[in-house]
Parts: C-alpha cells; structure tokens; sequence
C-alpha cells in the first residue's frame, strides 16, 4: 500500500519557559488531530515511552548469511592462508606479545574510551538523519513504520509494531494524568519518529514541567517554502496491516489470565540476563493449577519461579458476551453453568521469552502485571498497570513466527459471518462516542450476538476499531485514514481457501457428542482425512486432531489445517457451530473413552511383550485397554513422523530393535479389549505404511511410551 506521509519539522524535545516539550510532528496528510497537555509525572512517562521505543526496534530475527562469495573467496585463498600461518603466525605473536610487554596502560584510557564512545554515537545519529533525508526507503527498513497516536475523551495512546513484526506494544496514558487546561483535537494520527528522539526521551527529569503536545500549527501555518517541511511515500508492507487485524483475532481466542507479581517478572528477566542457554528448550512453562499459585518455569534450566500472593483461576476467559464481567466486555467471561476447570495442573509453554526483556524498565513503575496466555505455542499478551498509564505488550507465538506469516489465528476463533453494514454502523457508533463496551454496542445497535461478533471482527481486520484491554472496551482507532480492504490485506491464506473449497461438499461428520460446560466434540472426515474437534461454548476450536502432515508439523500455532477448517466451516454453514442445547455429562475417561466400542475389540500383542504389559497394568491398577491406549497417545504422533521402519525402531530402544525387527510377527497374543475404534483405525494405518503387522506396532508404542516416560 502506498501511504503519504507529510511532516512539518521534526518530532523531538523543545526547551520552553523553564520547562520542556515532548513535541510530535503529526502528519499533515490525516485528518487534523493534536493534543496539548503538561505531564504531571514526566519520568513515568519517560521510562513507559522509553519501553515503547524498545517494541518498535526490536528485530530478534535469524538472518540466514549469503555465503556464496564468501565460500568462493575461501575457495581461492585456502591454500595461501594455511601455508601463511605456519609461516608467519608463531613469529608475529611473539612479537607482538614482546611489544605489549613494554607499553604502560595509558593513564587517559577511560577518557578517550568515552571521547571516542561520544564520537561514534554522535555519527550514528548524523547517519541516521543523512538516511532519512536522502535514502528514505533504507531508513524505513531501519524504522520501518511510525508509530500511530489516537487521542480520545480519556485516554491517548500510542501504538507500534516491532521491526520484525513479532511484537505489539500499546502505552495508554489517561488524560488525569496532566495537569491544568489541554487542547485536544479527537482522532488518530501517525507521527513522526526518529532514532534520536529515543535520546531525546532520556533528557525527561521531574524537576523540570513537561508538555506532551501532537503539535497542533502544523495545521495552521502555510508550509511553502519552509525547510522543515517534507513529503514522503512509502510502501507500507501487507505483514504490517494485516498485523492489526490478526492482533484482535488473538483477543477474540479464549485465553487464561494470569497476575504476575512484578517480583516474578524481575526474577525472569534477571535469571535470563545473568544466562545464556546454549542448547534447547527455550520455554517459559506456566504452571497453573486452580486455587494455587501459578509458577514460571525457565527451561532449559528447569528454574521455577512461584507467584507468590495470588492464585489461578478456576475459569478460562472466553470469548464471547460478558456473563459475569458486568458487559464490560467479550473477554473476560467465564464458560457458562458455572462449570470448573480440572483439577490437574495445566502447563502452558510460550517461546521468544527475551522478548519480554522491555518491560525491564517499567518493573519500578509497575502496580502488578496480567498475563493472557492463548495455549502452548499461541501467542501471549502481557499487561502492566502503571498508576495513570498501562504498557501491553502483544507477542507471537515465537520470535521467527510475525503475527501474520505464521499464525493466522482469525481462523482460529468463530466461524463469523460478518455483515459489512453492520460494521460501518458500529464505526460509525463509535466515531459518535468514541469508546463503548460490547454490552452497550449490543443495546445501542441492537444486534444479535453472532452478527454483533462477526461486525466488530470485521471492523478490526479492517483497522477501524482495536479493543483496549485495561479498559475493557472498544475504540475507534482507524489505524489507516480509509478501511483496509481485502486487495490491500493481501490473498486469504491457503489453508482457508482449501478449506472452503473441501467444505463444499466435501465433509463427512462421522459422530458428534455433547459434553459438560456447553464443549462439544466432532469426529469428521474431510476430503477422506480424519479429524477431531474440541469446540467450546463459542465454537471456537480449543483442541483439535488431523492426521494431515501439517498438523503433524504445525499443530494450532499456525493456525487449523485445511481439514479442521472445512468441517468448521460446514458447522457453521449448517447453522450448528454453537454448543449443543442439552449438553450431556463427560464419560470418565474423557470423549475417546465415551464412545470406546461396548464388546471390544480384538487387539494382538507381541508374545514376547504381553507379560511385560500385563504386569505394568497390574501395578499401575488399570486394564489392558487403558495401558494400549495411553501407550498409542504418547507414541503415535512420534511413530507416525518415522520414514522408515528402521527408524521407528530406534525410537524404542535396544529392546524394540532385537524383538520387533520382524515386523511381521508370528503367533501373536490375540485379546478383546473395550479400545477406542480410533486407536485401532491408527494402529492399522501406521502398520500399513511400515508393512509391519499390528502387533508389531501395539509392541513399539508400549516400548516407545515406556522410554519417553522414564
């Protein structure tokens, strides 16, 4: 997408009446937006604007090098360089060593080390202006996209995305928070960023009166012929946009919401600034167990860090309409009929931890933190209430997955229908009164809940509207001056339009079951693949299965497969995708024991293995079916991975390699089992593609289940 930018002078510090002024040069190209209004904590702000600039400049991508010409350099000046070495190398350190030995440190040292520091620094900054003034495309790589302020009623907030689009952060500062009359035009606008107004924040002191002003003349004064004025195009990258839009789909996912002590958070960061892991994994484990407290864990050390002081909750936050939050809001409600959660401890793992290293500075500042964690892999959103101002920062699921390559996470939540007349109502609405919860979106438009839902979504993708979440309601934030459209969002991604074309006719629901807490499970066929789907009250997926390689490769992080997606869709065209009206009671042993086949089925057993196996059951107390069934769980996905039999078999060991290297085992163990129907269509399909019989296979999965427990 094209976009204009146009600045009068520079944004930066201004020395005013014995005080300063953190002036924002707006663009002149957006609609007249400004605001005027002294600080009353100026170093607060400081160290939150400081926070900010660290999210914009991040870039934590893995740059794979171009060795070519350095591989044919090599090539040409091997044999040189080593008869060189033997040569020369051994004469010219002892030289040089004998040359030191003589010359004193040089009393001056320190004072020319911060000369020569100040020297390097000052043409940094030198470069960095003569980039932006003569190579504007090579500095919008270095600060690729200026951040976007919105000045509302009560709130003005700034927003950016990271350099390598893996990171959001979002300062709101509340209009309390200065002092005395402000002039204030509403809207959102772009302004001008540079890398030395980062220094220019640092000058902020508390004994000085400071003035936070979008400059309102750029507006007002006749610009021909001024110096300081400058018109720029840039070619703003789909990623960026589509950033947006893939940021509210996160907020629409049910998450957990986790209070951090700020002490947690200072224990994480100063465990990971103190080492440097050198091999994997690269975890931070939340540990969640209802009515304890939550405990990090930093792999690969295995460091737990407890939250001492609160306790997780019972309830997931869900999307949807609030129940039991007051309206406030679509996030933070509970499932429905008071249902609990498992007793079990939850782990929840997120990756690209380092990124969290810019909420470093605001630890002093900081009341408490909340955490929204979307599941393993998802991305995380990371909330800190600071007095006056409150710091979110939005991560991806890792640092190399950007918010939009990797994770299309709208095709994750409902299937909307959204319904674009509605949509422009709700910006319209919101244009009015500038921020609105969803309780009162609904009675003030008087939408149902689902055509509600489906609108905001698509007013979100579209970049009129984002959702605060300190404030727990929507505004009107147009982050472009006309509604993104699909052209400029760029193609929808593949899976999704694979997975349309399958739902048209090419999905077979094979059994659908109710369970407790309005969740629901659906076992389907898509395009002769099968699949499995936990959806919850919302008929968004929370758990899913696909036997296609790129769940295999990808589980949820990157969004469902194709096949998940088409039965979603053929739900949702079906008029069903919401929970069942009358949900029924969980079988103990969760939806695969529900539906397990009532007269058994026979399974065969490696003769050598069975009395290994029948004696495991009898300690652990648990049938033989149990025993196949959780062995099958923790090994398929492994086995499945496997090019060869070969290979499988070195999954289990020096045991599996000397009874199992048959494949096709004679006399087997033959007995009738209550084994879910699934596990056995799994067993077969995995000794067809190894031409192994199924004994052999049942016989690896115990051995490699038994391995990957120790």
């Amino acid at each position: 997408m094209s976009f204009d930018l146009r600045y009068l002078g520079k944004s930066g510090v201004k020395e005013v009446g014995g005080g300063a002024a953190l002036s924002f040069a707006p663009n002149l190209a957006r609609p007249r937006v400004f605001f005027d209004g002294e600080l009353a904590r100026p170093v607060r702000f400081r160290e939150a604007i400081s926070a900010l600039h660290d999210v914009v400049v991040g870039d934590l991508r893995r740059r794979p090098k171009d060795r070519a010409a350095h591989e044919a350099w090599k090539q040409q000046e091997a044999e040189r360089e080593v008869r060189l070495r033997k040569e020369i190398h051994g004469e010219a350190m002892k030289a040089e060593l004998a040359r030191l030995a003589k010359v004193p440190i040089p009393p001056n040292l320190e004072a020319d080390f911060r000369k020569m520091h100040k020297l390097y620094w000052g043409a940094r900054v030198r470069w960095a202006n003569e980039l932006s003034r003569n190579d504007p495309a090579l500095f919008r790589h270095l600060v690729p996209c200026d951040p976007v302020v919105t000045v509302a009623p009560d709130v003005v907030f700034f927003e950016c995305f990271s350099k390598d689009e893996s990171s959001y952060g979002c300062l709101s500062v509340d209009r309390d928070a200065f002092r005395g009359a402000q002039d204030a035009g509403l809207g959102t606008t772009n302004v001008d960023y540079s890398l030395a107004l980062y220094e220019h924040f640092q000058t902020l002191r508390s004994y000085r009166p400071t003035r936070l002003l979008v400059d309102p003349t750029g507006f007002e004064v006749a610009v021909e012929g001024r110096g300081d004025y400058r018109e720029e195009k840039i070619d703003l990258p789909p990623s960026w946009l589509r950033g947006f839009g893939q940021l509210q789909a996160a907020m629409c996912l049910p998450s957990r919401r986790v209070d951090v002590p700020v002490e947690a958070v200072y224990s994480l960061l100063a465990h990971l600034d103190r080492h440097r892991e050198r091999a994997g994994p690269r975890s931070l484990r939340f540990q969640l167990t209802p009515g304890k407290a939550p405990v990090l864990v930093l792999d690969p050390w295995g460091v737990a860090i407890p939250c001492r002081g609160v306790t997780c909750d019972d309830l997931p936050v869900a999307a949807g309409p609030a129940q039991g939050a007051g309206g406030l809001g679509p996030y933070r409600s509970g499932a429905p009929g008071g249902a609990r959660a498992a007793e079990a401890t939850e782990e929840i793992k997120v990756w690209g931890r380092r990124r969290i290293e810019v909420l470093a500075r605001l630890l002093p500042l900081a009341d408490r933190i909340e955490v929204r964690l979307l599941g393993s892999g998802l991305p995380s959103l990371w909330i800190v209430f600071m007095g006056e101002m409150r710091f979110t920062l939005a991560l991806s699921g890792w640092t190399a997955n950007d918010w939009t390559s990797g994770s299309h996470l709208d095709v994750m939540a409902d299937a909307f229908t959204p319904d674009a007349s509605l949509s422009d109502r709700i910006v319209r609405h919101l244009e009015m009164v500038r921020r609105a919860s969803y309780g009162e979106l609904a009675v003030s438009l008087g939408a149902p809940d689902d055509a509600l839902r489906g609108a905001l979504h698509l007013a979100a993708k579209q970049g009129q509207v984002v959702y605060d979440h300190a404030a727990e309601c929507y505004r009107c934030r147009p982050v472009m001056p006309v509604a993104l459209s699909d052209a400029l969002l760029g193609p929808e991604p593949p899976e999704l339009a694979e997975g349309r074309s399958i739902a048209r006719g090419g999905v077979e629901i094979v059994r659908e079951e109710a369970l407790s807490g309005g969740r629901r499970v659906v076992v389907a066929r898509a395009k002769a693949t099968s699949c499995e789907l936990l959806l919850d009250t919302d008929g968004a997926i929370k758990k899913a299965k696909c036997s296609c390689s790129y769940f295999y490769k990808n589980r949820l992080r990157a969004g469902p497969c194709r096949h998940l997606l088409a039965v979603k869709l053929h739900l949702s065209g079906r008029g069903d995708a919401g929970p069942s009206p009358q949900p029924a009671e969980a079988a103990p042993g969760g939806p695969r024991a529900a539906t397990a086949a009532p007269r058994g089925e026979a399974v065969p057993f490696p003769a050598e293995l069975f009395g290994e196996i029948e004696r495991a059951a009898a300690v652990r107390r648990a049938g033989l079916a149990e025993i196949v069934e959780a062995s099958w769980d923790l090994a398929f996905e492994r086995i499945q991975g496997c090019r060869s039999w070969a290979e499988a078999l070195a999954l289990g060991g020096p045991e599996a390699e000397r009874a199992l290297r048959a494949r096709e085992l004679r006399a087997p163990v033959v007995r009738t089992l209550p084994v879910h129907a699934d596990v056995l269509a799994e067993i077969r399909r995995v000794a067809d593609q190894f031409k192994a019989s199924p004994a052999a296979v049942v016989g690896l999965a115990w051995l490699v289940a038994k391995r990957s427990t120790k």
